[in-house]
């Protein structure tokens, strides 16, 4: 086991155990490479600070994850500012290391907050109306954040660190004006709140509200965002006003039994996943349904849901549901070119031809994207479902995550297993991988704990061709 190592944020002192990395199996075979942990933040709980709600066991299928703010204008980070580092000479200021931001969940069940990827450093802490439910996302110049307690809310950014804003008093959201302002957020008035005390400035443009949790990761185009709650409902709001444009029910005959949160938006439309194994195609102006799909492997799945985000290509919709099949469905004739008989939780990966799959069943498959006939597939050393899955075409790798934390990178060229880290000891896996730093060749990870840890992958020899 490696030395413990500490992340450091104001007042709080971290020690996070490093998982060892074998570069064996425990069969003796030998890898070509490892998967080694860059970096990892768990901020402990404050404890003490009330809670609005706790989560509700379907707020908890839908946990959110962490992501990384966007670059912009061509920036790769943040640089930290001058006066961050009084006393510095210039020289030490040019070298410091630069800033990425990344935003979540934090410990507490209803606050965001943002840290320094790298550091652990705190950049931000946002009191939330109930537990964070979607994955929060930067569009423009602002955060789009939802919650347990059937709000989304448009934040502003603030300054340098360009994370989200709450306002100068924002703590007034624990103390005795809280009952305040959620009558105010019950209102569901699309406007910022106004507040008993004139020194508080809300760091809001607009919320809205809904009669249930908001779930998955938000689509932006045509002036809209869109978002599903977890009734199976998506609703379209206007990014300027947040007023709701429509909102329509996916699937109201079925009792929810696998929550889904398959959201894509396309140039062709809104291509959604619902609970029953339907694939839908919405027009994004005002969510008319344009055509439908039925998603199954012929036979009575448990579970066949289509729970992941569909990959949309320009030779067909590549979709799942989460225990037999995976399809092309045809942008024409919207029937499917070929069938294969693996389902998956994690939206399928796409290469030079080739399509990547991170079956139910436990194995990684590779298909050809014309044909869906099969080219490899490779059982994994795991009996934890496959829940992450991204690809990283420098090396030729593809890396893969099972819910308890095992992560393996195998070849591209022919499935075979390259590198492996052991189960995770901070706890489930949530969400798909998402970027780190790209000179690093990060990949990162969100932790029900909460938490996010970020790994990279070595090559052994870095002259081999995979």
């Amino acid at each position: 086991m490696k030395a413990l190592k500490c992340v450091h944020f104001p007042s709080l002192c971290l020690p996070l155990a490093l998982i060892a990395l074998a570069s064996t199996h425990e069969s003796g075979v030998a890898y070509a490479g490892s998967i080694r942990e860059t970096t990892a933040l768990f901020p402990p709980s404050r404890a003490q600070l009330p809670r609005f709600a706790r989560p509700s066991p379907l707020a908890e299928q839908a946990s959110a994850g962490f992501s990384l703010l966007s670059p912009l204008d061509g920036e790769d980070s943040l640089q930290p500012p001058k006066r961050r580092f009084s006393g510095m000479d210039d020289h030490q200021d040019k070298n410091a290391e630069a800033i990425y931001p990344t935003c979540g969940p934090a410990p507490d069940a209803n606050s965001l907050a943002c840290y320094n990827l790298v550091t652990g450093e705190q950049l931000a802490d946002v009191p939330l109306p109930g537990q964070l439910t979607t994955t929060p996302q930067r569009h423009g110049k602002d955060w789009y954040v939802g919650t347990s307690r059937g709000f989304f809310i448009r934040y502003d950014s603030n300054g340098v660190w360009r994370t989200p804003s709450f306002g100068l008093h924002s703590q007034l959201f624990f103390g005795p004006d809280s009952r305040f302002f959620m009558k105010q957020l019950a209102s569901g008035a699309n406007t910022a709140v106004t507040s008993p005390r004139a020194d508080v400035r809300l760091g809001w443009t607009w919320h809205a509200s809904a009669n249930a949790e908001f779930v998955g990761t938000p689509q932006f185009g045509g002036g809209r965002v869109y978002v599903q709650t977890a009734n199976q409902s998506l609703n379209a709001y206007d990014l300027e006003s947040g007023k709701l444009v429509w909102g329509v029910r996916l699937a109201p005959d079925v009792q929810l039994r696998l929550l889904s949160t398959s959201l894509v938006l396309h140039e062709r439309g809104l291509l959604v996943g619902t609970s029953d194994g339907t694939l839908l195609l919405l027009d994004p102006k005002n969510g008319q349904s344009l055509w439908k799909q039925s998603i199954s492997g012929g036979v009575m799945d448990r579970f066949q849901a289509v729970a992941a985000p569909v990959l949309a290509l320009s030779e067909g919709i590549i979709v799942s549901n989460a225990e037999s099949v995976t399809q092309r469905i045809n942008w024409e004739t919207r029937s499917s070119d070929w069938s294969y008989g693996a389902g998956s939780v994690v939206q399928p990966k796409y290469d030079e031809g080739s399509v990547y799959v991170a079956g139910s069943d436990g194995k990684l498959h590779k298909l050809d994207v014309r044909t869906g006939q099969l080219r490899w597939a490779t059982p994994l050393p795991t009996t934890s479902p496959l829940v992450a899955m991204t690809l990283l075409k420098k090396d030729n790798i593809v890396m893969v995550a099972a819910a308890n934390g095992a992560i393996f990178a195998l070849r591209m060229a022919d499935g075979k297993i390259a590198g492996r880290s052991e189960s995770s000891s901070y706890g489930p896996v949530v969400g798909d991988f998402f970027a780190g730093r790209a000179d690093k060749g990060e990949v990162c990870l969100s932790y029900r704990t909460p938490g996010y840890a970020c790994w990279a992958w070595n090559a052994a020899d870095s002259g081999k061709e995979f």
